[in-house]
């Protein structure tokens, strides 16, 4: 996988959400982007359905009832940083 952001280089946001990976913190922060799944799925050189999972988790882990929801919390997390 090619890494699109590199984490390590932000760790205070990395620190906001650590209930998520670094694969599903990375592709929540691309999707809060509106960056297309499908854009962030050729961006990764992973396939569409891995995206959609890296989601769906993230979204569940967040306990936010809505993808969107999660693009939201992600980009208002880092506008506090």
């Amino acid at each position: 996988m090619m890494k699109i952001v590199d984490i390590a280089q932000y760790p205070e946001l990395r620190n906001l959400f650590p209930e998520l990976t670094s694969v599903e913190f990375e592709t929540s922060l691309l999707f809060s982007f509106t960056i297309p799944q499908k854009q962030i799925s050729v961006l990764r050189s992973v396939n569409y359905r891995l995206v959609q999972r890296d989601i769906a988790a993230a979204k569940s882990k967040s306990r936010v009832s809505h993808k969107t929801n999660l693009g939201t919390l992600i980009k208002h997390g880092c506008a506090q940083q």
